[in-house]
């Protein structure tokens, strides 16, 4: 029979893994927003209304208990709300009991209701008009989606606790009913305003991950995973999995990244990290840096961020700023960096209010005795370069990174403007009718590239348009002029389009920004990206859809020829705020002579757009009061993520 090994040999069984879960229930919920196999269902309710009565659609949008009763509340078309009493013989409905069709009674029999429609799996609200004829006209496009009711303050993320520069917001989840949860934290730092600083951050993001390598593995065998990634203005860190550990590796993540806190005065690292192993981070990162921009179409995109985006710092910059870099001079840099932070967090999934003020209090205490918060006015600013109104594009050349690539990638980026809901709405349906009648003129008719695409864009709250085509077969003035000839040619096809076409676009863009998540990491996700670009919108995929039934045809004329049109109503070339890239490849005749430092000669580039346009605009800025100016727009507005092309900041539509 098997036995364990002689004690006197040093053989021993592995430690047992402390990330292996144990606990797999599900919280429960509020009492007063309990859960219910109605919750959430479309209904007709018969009503009545003098001597006759009448089938009124509804939705289902919350569930609760008080004395033994269990109320339901019911969204109606009008807006109107009204709580009605649950029967008893179906307060304990099993919920594969509920679908379609399901009749019962409200009110001890007084009034009779019908399930019309039953929410799949991670869906929320439904509403159906529980007319066949009128899905079947949604689902032709010739009929718009009904909109589902809001949610209640309760089932949107709500903040918990809010002291000392750091703010946590919390929601329990209710969609998809699994063991898990989803903790989110950014981390404002002062100060990340130079190609040096943003090196160091990179860096000790590297450091980070490579000293916690083995308690990570040791994690994601149970299905917990980390991660840890730096930005412009600091950095952040996504822990999920099983929510009986989430917490626990949590906190070992912030005990590393912590450990380079309130260290003034030293130069040495923490002990949380090995000395050897600063030099093969630092030499691992270089070589990100020298790899970077090397796809074409790749680094086109990232010449007009750098371009538009005064506060990224490229990474040939970033690769310059750490020549002679020693582990004193980071240290040095990171004090600085890490001396006063903000810091935003985000607690989704299964877990209730206590377990949020648990993590709240267990955060607070990660950040040590030597927190200092970083002051609201020292809040780094989010600007973007405000492109100049002319007739003339403002052009922007250069090689490609690699010299041996031979292929050329365009971008034509419209600027439109700050970002407001109608504006927001109308860039949305202009990319939806411009996709694929773009793609069929250049990329299949006319195979001008392989790569042909059209994008609306949200770049720091300010709304675009990008044309982007990736070619070995055209030159770059090519392939802008085409694009410019689309737009012009395109605007007749946009005048004569039909009613019905018009309406299947709208019926369509309306359908998808109703869509519902795809997992819970998607919900997080998209709430999590409102709350770290301090908008809090997190339902305004409704007011889109919403603004979307008053669109026109002629409005949608209107901002076509307002902000892509070539040409006026006189047929004269016209003002656009348009931005032309061109990243050239080898063997063009238009390709630039490959400069001795392709790094400072594309940061140079930089610096000649931006003084280009200070040249146009002026600019003012007093004291830590920082002025919009003509030069940069500034966020202040506030759009949404979900369901949007420009809204839901995880996709591509987002810079």
């Amino acid at each position: 029979m098997p036995q364990l090994p002689n004690s006197e040999l040093a053989l021993k069984l592995p430690p047992i893994n402390s990330y292996i879960p144990t606990k797999f229930e599900l919280k429960p919920l509020p009492a007063d927003d309990s859960s219910h196999p109605l919750l959430n269902c479309s209904v007709k309710v018969c009503i009545g209304n003098g001597k006759k009565k009448q089938w009124y659609p509804a939705c289902v949008v919350k569930f609760k208990t008080e004395k033994n009763n269990h109320f339901l509340l019911l969204h109606f078309e009008d807006e109107h709300e009204q709580w009605y009493t649950l029967d008893s013989n179906i307060v304990d409905t099993d919920e594969n009991a509920i679908e379609a069709g399901f009749e019962s009674f409200f009110d001890n029999g007084k009034v009779k209701f019908k399930v019309t429609a039953v929410p799949r799996e991670g869906e929320g609200f439904v509403f159906s008009y529980g007319d066949a004829d009128h899905e079947c006209d949604v689902d032709d496009g010739v009929a718009f989606p009904p909109i589902p009711p809001p949610s209640p303050a309760s089932r949107l993320p709500q903040l918990v606790y809010n002291n000392n520069s750091l703010k946590v917001w919390h929601m329990q989840d209710r969609r998809f009913k699994r063991p898990q949860s989803d903790l989110r934290l950014n981390f404002v730092c002062d100060g990340m305003n130079d190609a040096l600083k943003q090196a160091c951050m990179d860096l000790f993001c590297k450091l980070c991950a490579d000293a916690l390598a083995e308690t990570c593995y040791l994690a994601s065998v149970c299905e917990l995973g980390s991660s840890l990634h730096s930005n412009d203005t600091g950095f952040s860190i996504r822990v999920n999995g099983f929510d009986d550990k989430v917490m626990l590796l949590a906190k070992e993540v912030l005990d590393v990244v912590m450990s380079f806190r309130g260290r003034d005065g030293h130069t040495c690292l923490p002990s949380t990290i090995k000395d050897s192993r600063f030099d093969a981070c630092l030499e691992v990162l270089r070589r990100n840096y020298s790899n970077s921009g090397m796809d074409a179409s790749n680094f086109v995109t990232s010449l007009r961020l750098l371009c538009l985006k005064p506060s990224t710092k490229s990474s040939f910059s970033k690769l310059k700023a750490l020549e002679g870099m020693t582990s004193d001079k980071f240290v040095d840099c990171l004090n600085q960096v890490l001396q006063k932070i903000s810091v935003e967090a985000y607690y989704h999934g299964n877990v209730c209010r206590e377990d949020a003020d648990g993590a709240a209090q267990m955060i607070s205490e990660a950040l040590t005795v030597h927190h200092r918060g970083l002051p609201k006015k020292k809040m780094p600013s989010k600007l973007i370069i405000k492109a100049k109104d002319a007739i003339d594009q403002h052009l922007i050349t250069s090689p490609t990174v690699d010299p041996t690539d031979s292929n050329t990638s365009v971008e034509v980026y419209f600027q439109i403007g700050k970002d407001d809901l109608t504006n927001r709405v109308l860039v949305d349906l202009l990319e939806h009718v411009l996709d694929e009648p773009f793609y069929n003129e250049l990329r299949t008719k006319e195979q001008f590239g392989y790569e042909v695409s059209v994008g609306a864009r949200w770049t720091f709250g300010v709304l675009g348009m990008s044309f982007k085509v990736t070619t070995c077969c055209k030159t770059a003035d090519e392939a802008s002029a085409r694009v410019d000839r689309f737009l012009g040619e395109f605007r007749t096809q946009l005048e004569s389009m039909s009613d019905e076409s018009f309406m299947e676009h709208l019926v369509s863009l309306a359908k998808e920004k109703l869509e519902m998540f795809d997992s819970m990491a998607d919900e997080c996700g998209s709430h999590w990206s409102e709350i770290c670009e301090g908008r809090y919108l997190f339902e305004g995929h409704r007011q889109e859809v919403q603004c979307l039934k008053t669109v026109t045809k002629e409005s949608l004329l209107v901002a076509y020829d307002k902000w892509l049109h070539p040409v006026c109503g006189k047929g004269k070339p016209k003002k656009r705020r348009r931005v032309v890239f061109h990243v050239i490849g080898k063997g063009n005749i238009f390709r630039p002579d490959d400069p001795s430092e392709v790094g400072e000669h594309i940061d140079g580039l930089v610096r000649d757009f931006h003084n280009s346009v200070k040249g146009y605009h002026s600019s003012a800025q007093k004291g830590n009061k920082r002025t919009q100016t003509q030069q940069q727009w500034r966020e202040n507005s506030k759009p949404n993520c979900r369901g949007s092309r420009i809204g839901r900041l995880s996709r591509h539509s987002v810079d």
